[in-house]
């Protein structure tokens, strides 16, 4: 069956930035044509009325943790060292307990839901405690494409590590079920040169990333000086492990110097500015990054830490947040785009296959339903504003439709692929007996 989307206002994110009126035809999960013509339909084709929406390329969510979904709310005013060091949260142990197998099960299905819905057509998700069996199930019974990075540790409460052997076993389970693996790099307080080698090895072995949250907090860029007399991105391409496989999460304390490395190295940064100003983080240069070229995608970060998986409002919050620190004029609403979109594709070495609508790529697309008041009007021609519209005013309430590799998930806003009512009711329910009378 092939899925013709007639006439409809495309924001491309191709390489000249096309913005236009395109028809759109996919067939067997690829983008088969993009056309100004009209694509002549057969019977049995999948017709989507492109009047009064706009599509955009499939979100890419660079960072989440979705193991930890039913603990929403509960690290609210605390920092990250609050977090992991002296509050309720740490003295129960990151809810070790209660997000037990079913927690974390229906903690994923929950957030990916929430995802999808939204926009999101990839996510990189990155558990707290993974065993291979329990997480490539959840990503395929919503329907979402993605990435999950695998901790070195068996259980990073107890710090004891996986054996190579296991480790590779749950890396092929993975890649078997089209899912990226990716390999998961101590924090910095936990930085040694031998297993940062080891596990950039393994990355390389493997042919994959190695994911590291990177200079996030001033106390962790403190630990790194303390110790090692320099700090994280300069330590890394010190001892060889900056390189093109590097993906780094946050990027709050970077300077200059420290760009150009990254850039040289062909590293990426996937930057979360709702958690890092939510938890005091603070705010990364995003504008210089874009100023150099940087890999840069965008990710919601976890429901400790945001609350909420809406990359909508994370392009929003991006945008706002690089102006207020650096001035009006000085990040646009394509380059927030960007970053939730090809930049992500690029950060994670995919950007001959997703992030923009071309042909050839794979067919992970959203449409926008625009006739609401709060996106009304929207227009293109001598003059714009949809990229405005779409990286300040839409929610992700407005997405309409999502196809995530060429497979309808989201079909007139409702999820066809699970039974989102039960789900909902199975996870209040559940959120409420793990959590309610919690001390």
């Amino acid at each position: 069956m092939k899925i013709i989307i007639e006439d409809i206002l495309t924001v491309t994110m191709n390489a000249k930035r096309d913005i236009g009126r395109f028809s759109l035809c996919i067939e067997n999960g690829t983008i088969e044509r993009v056309s100004k013509k009209h694509i002549e339909t057969k019977r049995g084709d999948y017709i989507i009325e492109g009047k009064g929406k706009v599509a955009i390329p499939g979100l890419i969510n660079g960072h989440i943790h979705c193991d930890v979904t039913l603990a929403r709310g509960l690290g609210d005013g605390l920092s990250l060292y609050q977090q992991d060091h002296d509050s309720f949260v740490s003295k129960k142990g990151w809810f070790s307990d209660e997000l037990d197998r079913e927690a974390r099960h229906i903690s994923r299905i929950l957030q990916y839901i929430e995802a999808v819905k939204g926009g999101t057509s990839f996510i990189c998700d990155v558990p707290f405690w993974h065993y291979g069996d329990e997480l490539v199930q959840p990503l395929k019974e919503v329907g979402l494409s993605g990435a999950v990075v695998l901790d070195y540790r068996k259980n990073f409460l107890t710090k004891e590590r996986i054996n190579k052997e296991e480790y590779l076993k749950t890396v092929m389970y993975l890649k078997d079920n089209g899912i990226m693996p990716v390999v998961e790099a101590p924090a910095e307080e936990d930085f040694s040169e031998d297993l940062l080698v080891q596990l950039s090895r393994w990355a390389q072995e493997f042919d994959t990333l190695l994911h590291l949250h990177l200079a996030e907090t001033q106390w962790r860029i403190k630990i790194i000086r303390e110790k090692f007399n320099t700090t994280s991105v300069r330590y890394l391409k010190d001892i060889g492990v900056l390189t093109n496989r590097i993906i780094g999460s946050h990027g709050v304390y970077i300077d200059d110097e420290e760009i150009a490395m990254i850039k040289d190295a062909g590293a990426g940064i996937v930057n979360c500015p709702t958690a890092e100003m939510k938890i005091a983080d603070g705010i990364a240069p995003v504008a210089k990054f874009m100023q150099n070229d940087l890999k840069l995608g965008l990710g919601t970060d976890g429901a400790l830490w945001n609350d909420s998986s809406d990359m909508f409002s994370e392009i929003k919050t991006l945008l706002l947040a690089q102006r207020v620190q650096n001035g009006a004029s000085s990040f646009n609403a394509e380059s927030a785009l960007h970053a939730a979109t090809l930049g992500g594709a690029e950060a994670f070495g995919l950007e001959r296959e997703l992030g923009s609508i071309e042909r050839g790529k794979r067919a992970s697309i959203v449409i926008i339903d625009c006739l609401k008041p709060h996106l009304i009007p929207f227009y293109h021609g001598t003059q714009s504003n949809i990229l405005q519209l779409v990286t300040s005013c839409v929610h992700a309430q407005d997405v309409d439709t999502v196809i995530v590799d060429g497979k309808l998930v989201v079909e007139k806003g409702k999820l066809r692929t699970v039974d989102e009512q039960s789900l909902l009711h199975k996870a209040q329910e559940l959120g409420e007996k793990k959590f309610f009378h919690l001390k």
